[in-house]
């Protein structure tokens, strides 16, 4: 009977040890992909190996939460570039809000102690999301928000886009195929935003039109946030570029058919 129940005993700590162990396999395999592709991506992203890099920091003055990806088998130089966006911004941020701190403290009214911490910490706080990862094509955009002191935060949005196969980096004239297609882009995209704008209760007055006359106008920088894949090209558009502050980051999405039909057509689309 003892060597029986010895026997179970011995079972089940090995039941145990195998869950674990395929629980860690699990857990380490998230860790590491970080940013999860959409659906039907899981595939092609397996041809090109991703690992996400974390950048944190949680004390009493800085709340820094941000991750960006780096891909193997991929130009060094396109990797350095996202990690510098990155580490760049945090760097520039944890200035800004110990310079803003330091200049609160000294313009406290006479008697009053010096804050030793912000009542909060300062938050940082960067996230990847995934377009494309196929055997041809990288495309993602790093989602920021930081408070470094004043009256709110800042939302800023950077977009990457890589061509595999031609070892480059993709720009919105490369995808549109040239400045005429960007050109009928940006019909499109004014139309759209403007729809978003009144959708949302703006008022266009003429204040409103001009920011998005502007900020849609067909020159590459207002359209240097975009990612691409499966059929479909999303531009966005900053706090402040298009419209007023209160909008926040304007989202367009512009599907095959439509380019086509508006005669952007892009080869980078399938």
């Amino acid at each position: 009977m003892k060597n029986k129940i010895a026997w179970l005993l011995a079972l089940l700590v090995i039941i145990l040890a195998v869950a674990l162990a395929v629980l860690s396999r699990n857990y380490t395999k998230i860790a590491q992909t970080g940013a999860k592709p959409a659906t039907g991506q899981q595939q092609a992203a397996d041809t090109v190996p991703m690992s996400v890099v974390t950048v944190a920091q949680s004390d009493s003055f800085y709340n820094i939460q941000a991750e960006y990806p780096q891909f193997s088998g991929i130009d060094a130089a396109f990797n350095q570039k996202i990690a510098a966006q990155v580490t760049g911004l945090v760097d520039s941020f944890k200035k800004e809000a110990k310079d803003n701190f330091d200049a609160r403290n000294a313009t406290m009214p006479p008697g009053q102690a010096p804050l030793v911490n912000p009542e909060e910490p300062f938050d940082f706080i960067a996230t990847p999301t995934l377009a494309q990862i196929s055997p041809a094509y990288v495309s993602f955009i790093i989602d920021i928000y930081y408070f470094s002191g004043g009256a709110h935060g800042i939302d800023q949005i950077f977009a990457f886009n890589y061509d595999l196969k031609n070892k480059k980096e993709i720009t919105i004239t490369d995808f549109a195929g040239g400045q005429a297609g960007l050109d009928k882009l940006a019909t499109l995209a004014a139309d759209q935003v403007t729809s978003q704008l009144q959708g949302n209760g703006e008022q266009l007055n003429d204040t409103i039109k001009q920011l998005v006359a502007d900020g849609t106008k067909s020159t590459p920088d207002n359209y240097k946030n975009f990612t691409f894949g499966y059929g479909k090209l999303t531009v966005y558009f900053e706090q402040y570029q298009a419209a007023s502050g209160s909008a926040g980051t304007i989202t367009t999405m512009f599907y095959k058919s439509d380019l086509d039909q508006a005669g952007v057509n892009s080869s980078y689309l399938n």
